[in-house]
């Protein structure tokens, strides 16, 4: 199951409940369109392609079995990944045989409770790279550190690279999926909060840019809320929060805190 260099190391779906709102708001971000003539579209960009779903106009869930046919994931909430791979038939007979049971997806197979899988890239709009170039770390939420630990590296076998703690009883795991990131953020939930829909949450998208900059300048020209840039957790990187609901999942653009090289 380890990525190919030809192909998008992850892909990333969403289901939100204006898809032309979403679309219109990914297309500012990306810097190019993205298919947005359907309540469904895929862009790819890099390393990424990224996939979106409408919801249903009579019951309100997100668009059933023909995107996704799991149904505890059906709802405005929806976010997962799939992990790359080429063939599937392969990839479920193994993740079965870990112990992770799977489902069809549109895309490929997903975790029957875990919002985790393995999927060819569907057709997408490619978009060039601009200031954008693709993925520089998907953020997952986890309870239970050795839950993670598991599922990531062992069921998917992503490269464990780091496990360090964080303060307050929480820690912070990396895995590499090629040349994306995969961070997995371990924390106790305190006592009266509610239930997490799945034991793995995918919680928020980290975009690489080329140059922060210009990306801050030209989101902020677009009209999008953003946060001042700030030094990344990461050392040599700077980085920037994009306050837009519309995206439908947590996004922060980082990049290197070295001027960019001058085209050309």
């Amino acid at each position: 199951m380890t990525p190919s260099t030809s192909s998008p190391d992850v892909i990333v779906d969403l289901a939100c409940e204006n898809p032309q709102a979403t679309a219109g708001a990914y297309e500012t971000v990306l810097g190019g369109p993205v298919g947005s003539e359907s309540t469904r579209w895929a862009a790819g960009l890099g390393n990424v392609v990224l996939c979106l779903r409408g919801m249903d106009e009579t019951t309100g869930a997100a668009e059933p079995a023909a995107y996704f046919s799991v149904a505890h994931f059906r709802g405005a909430h929806f976010r997962g990944a799939h992990f790359y791979g080429e063939e599937l038939p392969d990839a479920r007979r193994l993740l079965t045989r870990r112990g992770y049971p799977v489902v069809d997806s549109a895309l490929g197979v997903l975790g029957e409770t875990i919002p985790l899988g393995v999927a060819t890239p569907p057709l997408a709009a490619a978009l060039p790279a601009g200031d954008l170039t693709g993925m520089d770390h998907l953020v997952f939420m986890c309870e239970d550190r050795n839950l993670a630990v598991a599922v990531f590296g062992g069921t998917f076998g992503l490269d464990f690279r780091l496990d360090q703690p964080i303060g307050d009883g929480a820690r912070q795991l990396f895995f590499r999926a090629g040349s994306v990131i995969v961070e997995v953020v371990s924390a106790p939930r305190p006592p009266d909060a509610p239930s997490a829909s799945s034991p793995i949450t995918l919680w928020g998208l980290a975009w690489r840019s080329a140059d922060v900059d210009a990306t801050h300048a030209r989101l902020s020209v677009a009209g999008l809320d953003l946060s001042e840039i700030r030094t990344g957790r990461k050392r040599g990187t700077r980085i920037f929060t994009v306050r837009d609901r519309t995206l439908g999942i947590r996004t922060v653009v980082i990049g290197s805190d070295r001027p960019a090289t001058p085209a050309g």
